[in-house]
């Protein structure tokens, strides 16, 4: 840890956009608003056209000239090894800038953000040469299946988990030889900014990797550029929808969303540790104000078990109550931003009136207590919408075949829970529940081996583990006749 105060007194804010390796502005500015106490921030450069065409324009060179593609393995893994060693030096800076600019707890970002996307950057490195082509030998003929990069990939990053999810992304993208244009998410662009001059350092050549700043506007110009080859989104799933017409309507460019979740957590009255599931349920959804896009936001619970599960989970939810979010004391901070504070109240009161509300401490500011709402319609919107909030919605059943009927009951399919001792009955759940992933007894368990993604419309493709380079790639198939 350190001296928040004394660092926050010499800080530098990057907040000019980075292509071909340096440092630009141009005259379109918006200004940014932070909820963290007596924090000024600079105003962000909006890249539009001009420069969404100069960063795919050089991005293109790069890739054609072959200054990175054609570098060795060993190489790129000693670079991106630089670049995690790197980024470890500047760690206090790099979450300070994540903190003033998201108001996510100090803490959150010192202890598990950075060090996870540092680890997603080993990882990767330590990967890459693990992964093998596949050839078949039939009728005296020799078949190569190889994996080409893309070209130019377009990556577009959310605000809730910056380091992380840029690097899920990044990491293989470069290490598969694409050069690559960054889009982070408006409400989290400092710490790439700064990152990028590191990178550079690190040796990634000037014009591999760019990042430009801006809103909506600009995610899409980059979308619809035809020379831009794939288009890597995490994000809401409204967003993730308009990018697949993007795609289409530009080159048919490559395209995988990680989108929004509205996850059940399954609690069946084989679970023999209650307090257990209704600690790691707590932590899971309340958590970063429930700003995560995989939390468990749905409880689906046995009836006979869920008033004593729900005194359990009451006092487990007591460890997320808002506060400093520059306080190293401090588990959970602020939500992003105004909007998504109005956001929050808006279904609060919605709900208020229509269901029995618990709510666990008190409101900051910015920031809300944990909410849990009870007994709530399994078509609501308190059931059906992603609130991005503190708000946990209860739903009891009587048989499992209803509880898998409910969990299914939503257009989203990213992650899921089931909390069971009697493994026939937990598997059955975890086979039968429409997700990317499932835990049995367990949240939050996966690391950088296992693939992270959803189905329906929490989007297509994943990130992590070794499929992932698969993702930044295209493959192609060589027939050499040996006669």
């Amino acid at each position: 840890m350190f001296d928040v105060k004394e660092k926050l007194k010499n800080l530098k804010i990057e907040n000019r956009f980075f292509i071909n390796g340096n440092y630009k502005k141009n005259n379109n500015i918006f200004h940014k608003f932070s909820t963290v106490k007596d924090i000024k921030l600079p105003p962000l450069y909006k890249c539009l056209s001009k420069e969404v065409n100069e960063a795919v324009e050089v991005a293109k060179k790069t890739y054609e000239n072959k200054i990175w593609r054609n570098k060795s393995i060993k190489e790129k893994k000693e670079i991106f090894f630089k670049i995690a060693d790197l980024i470890e030096k500047h760690k206090e800076e790099i979450v300070l800038l994540d903190t003033i600019e998201t108001g996510r707890s100090i803490k959150n970002f010192y202890f598990d953000s950075l060090p996870k996307a540092v680890e997603s950057i080993r990882w990767f490195a330590e990967a890459v040469d693990k992964c093998f082509e596949h050839a078949i030998y039939k009728d005296n003929k020799l078949v190569s299946i190889i994996r080409m990069p893309l070209g130019v990939v377009g990556i577009i990053t959310p605000w809730n988990d910056p380091l992380v999810v840029n690097f899920w992304k990044i990491a293989p993208a470069l290490l598969m030889g694409n050069s690559v244009v960054l889009k982070p998410a408006e409400q989290a662009s400092f710490s790439m900014l700064k990152i990028a001059s590191l990178m550079k350092e690190a040796g990634i050549p000037d014009g591999v990797f760019n990042v430009i700043t801006g809103d909506g506007e600009t995610g899409k110009l980059l979308a619809l550029h035809n020379d831009v080859r794939g288009i890597f989104f995490t994000g809401s799933s409204e967003v993730g929808k308009k990018l697949l017409i993007y795609a289409g309507k530009s080159n048919m460019k490559k395209v995988s969303l990680e989108c929004g979740g509205k996850s059940p957590f399954i609690v069946t009255k084989n679970c023999n540790d209650l307090k257990k599931a209704a600690k790691i349920l707590a932590k899971n959804i309340f958590y970063n104000q429930g700003q995560i896009c995989s939390a468990p936001s749905r409880l689906i619970i046995d009836k006979n078990i869920k008033n004593e599960f729900l005194n359990y989970l009451i006092q487990e939810a007591k460890e997320f109550v808002p506060s400093d979010p520059l306080s190293f004391e401090s588990k959970v901070g602020n939500l992003v931003s105004k909007g998504q504070k109005e956001r929050v109240e808006n279904y609060i009161k919605y709900a208020r009136e229509k269901v029995k509300m618990i709510k666990v401490g008190e409101d900051s500011e910015y920031g809300f207590a944990p909410v849990i709402f009870d007994e709530v319609n399994i078509n609501s919107k308190l059931a059906q919408e992603e609130i991005f909030g503190p708000i946990l919605v209860v739903i009891s059943y009587e048989t499992v075949d209803e509880a898998i009927k409910i969990a299914n009951n939503t257009k989203y399919g990213l992650a899921a829970a089931v909390f069971s001792d009697n493994i026939k009955e937990a598997n059955k759940i975890a086979l039968e529940v429409e997700s990317g992933l499932v835990h049995i007894n367990t949240y939050d368990a996966e690391d950088n081996q296992m693939p992270f993604g959803g189905v329906k419309e929490s989007g297509l493709g994943r990130d992590k583990s070794v499929l992932a380079f698969d993702e930044y790639t295209e493959l192609k198939t060589i027939i050499t006749d040996l006669e």
